[in-house]
């Protein structure tokens, strides 16, 4: 017999309900995350202490954005992400100068190394997700949003060799952590949102890089869900995306949960947590309100329970437990 948060998930997947609809959320651990067991151990630890119905990995940076030169600073005391101190592109030639890295080395080779010991710690049949930004996210951290947008504008062909490489690293990355013992993904997209780049100009590197590359991990995987990060997203741009799960902020910016499910009546979300406020300071009966509305919103199919994006660090302990708690009781 399966683990019942494995059948929980493959149930949310097929538009059923068993005894309630599965959970997750993620959250970085910025105090420990440069020592690989002291990273393993805090990610087992919040699954086990929140009895979560996956595990999602979260390292600093994914992928081999530090490999291409980022370095990072100091972290943000509320969300925990780092704030990059220095860039891998500064000049338009400098797209051309990245390489593709194999999984097994550098900042990739440890991440493989933090995932198989994940798996070993919760066992075979827990539900596990890779941290992967798309091709065109990956290049925005490594670049920076501003010098990106300018160089999409002013050097694309430099820009697209920069992400040739970017992309092709990806993928190998992405099949390595598969056979390390990842079920999916949960798939970062940055540029969904008018607040970074205008739709007309991410349009042709959405088609070229972000879309095939979702579609060609989603087709190796069962269980991978599309991130669209950020505010005023071309939601319904990705109606047919190819991942298993969309992922977005429903809570701040919408669409709402039901609004979506009109939109595409046999997608599977994730969402219903509002992480910017609600988690972070809202009361856990507040918490608790949010959790029955989505689950009313969705009827409690095809819907796993999580927030709009990373869960706050200082998050207080009893929000994530009334998170937890409230999806025994709703809907029964």
């Amino acid at each position: 017999m399966s683990d019942p948060r494995r059948s929980r998930i493959e149930a949310a997947l097929s538009g059923e309900r068993l005894d309630r609809v599965p959970i997750g959320f993620w959250q970085h651990f910025p105090t420990v995350d440069d020592d690989v067991d002291a990273f393993v151990r805090s990610t087992v630890a919040a699954f086990e202490r929140y009895d979560l119905d996956f595990v999602k990995i979260t390292p600093r940076m994914p992928g081999a954005i530090l490999d291409w030169g980022v370095t990072l600073g100091t972290f943000h005391p509320h969300r925990g992400f780092y704030f990059p101190l220095t860039r891998g592109v500064v000049e338009p030639s400098d797209w051309r100068a990245l390489q593709r890295v194999a999984p097994d080395r550098g900042s990739q080779a440890t991440q493989i190394d933090a995932l198989r010991k994940v798996r070993a710690a919760v066992g075979e049949d827990v539900p596990i997700l890779m941290t992967l930004f798309s091709p065109a996210m990956a290049a925005s951290f490594v670049a920076g949003d501003e010098t990106f947008v300018r160089h999409l504008r002013e050097a694309p062909a430099d820009l697209r060799a920069g992400l040739n490489a970017i992309a092709q690293t990806t993928a190998d990355f992405a099949t390595a952590c598969l056979q390390a013992g990842a079920d999916g993904f949960l798939y970062g997209i940055k540029h969904a949102s008018a607040r970074v780049l205008p739709w007309d100009d991410y349009e042709p590197l959405e088609r070229e890089y972000d879309r095939p590359l979702a579609g060609l991990v989603s087709a190796q995987s069962w269980f991978t869900i599309a991130h669209l990060h950020g505010q005023e997203l071309a939601f319904d741009r990705f109606l047919d995306y190819p991942t298993q799960v969309l992922n977005w902020y429903d809570r701040v910016d919408g669409p709402q949960l039901d609004r979506a499910r009109a939109k595409k009546p046999g997608g599977v979300f994730a969402g219903g947590l509002d992480h910017e406020r609600t988690l972070l300071i809202g009361t856990p009966e507040e918490v608790a309100l949010e959790v029955r509305d989505a689950i009313a919103q969705t009827q409690g199919r095809g819907f796993i329970l999580a927030p709009g994006c990373t869960a706050p660090v200082s998050a207080p302990a009893e929000n994530l437990r009334a998170m937890r708690e409230a999806v025994e009781t709703a809907l029964r």
